[in-house]
């Protein structure tokens, strides 16, 4: 008989701290409604069942940040057009899926995918995607009034300084290294302007 895992019983509703569930070859249908209450969960065996609705299992298991095990193959869902990356993309503690690894690829594959707004701000940041939190610039008469901070990544103790005028249209990148500057630098009323590479692009 075809069943959904609603009509196994209520032992699922209680037993809320279950960290692995086995519910292979059971013809199971659906399992909406049913374990998105599991917080705990670390595997779930769901293969060889009867699921057809990809976004309603994922739906169910997308808040489980435990995950990292799951079986879906030998379900319908499983010969959706790219289904294993639709999964990796909605449920991103998956380390294993389908008893394959869960590769850096396969995630940013996925979020090319199915978030591909969000890759193209990712990748408008050409020097870098950390934001750096670098000590406070004392503001003097004629200074771009904003300036933004970013992380190179390829020299761990620099930044980038993007500035921007309100008058004018050009931008500059500047590059120098905080540490050899230091607090005297930054609150001393004597000090000297420091070596820094400038690249402007108009």
């Amino acid at each position: 008989a075809v069943v959904s895992t609603q009509s196994t019983g209520d032992f699922l509703k209680m037993n809320y701290q279950v960290t692995e569930l086995y519910l292979q070859q059971n013809m199971i249908i659906s399992i909406e409604g049913s374990l998105k209450h599991l917080a705990c969960l670390q595997v779930l065996m769901l293969h060889a069942n009867q699921l057809t609705c990809s976004s309603s299992t994922v739906k169910e298991l997308r808040h489980m940040l435990s995950l990292h095990t799951l079986n879906l193959f030998g379900n319908p869902i499983a010969q959706e057009e790219s289904y294993r990356f639709y999964v990796i993309h909605n449920i991103p503690s998956l380390k294993l899926l389908d008893r394959q690894s869960v590769t850096y690829t396969e995630t940013a594959a996925a979020r090319r995918l199915f978030a591909p707004q969000v890759v193209r701000i990712q990748d408008s940041i050409k020097f870098g995607r950390r934001e750096f939190k670098a000590p406070p610039i004392l503001k003097k008469e004629g200074k771009p009034s904003k300036v933004k901070y970013i992380q190179v990544e390829q020299f761990p103790h620099s930044s980038v300084v993007l500035s921007s005028r309100k008058k004018s249209t050009p931008m500059s990148y500047s590059l120098f290294d905080w540490e050899t500057l230091g607090n005297e630098f930054l609150f001393s009323k004597t000090r000297s302007p420091p070596n820094k590479l400038t690249v402007s692009i108009s």
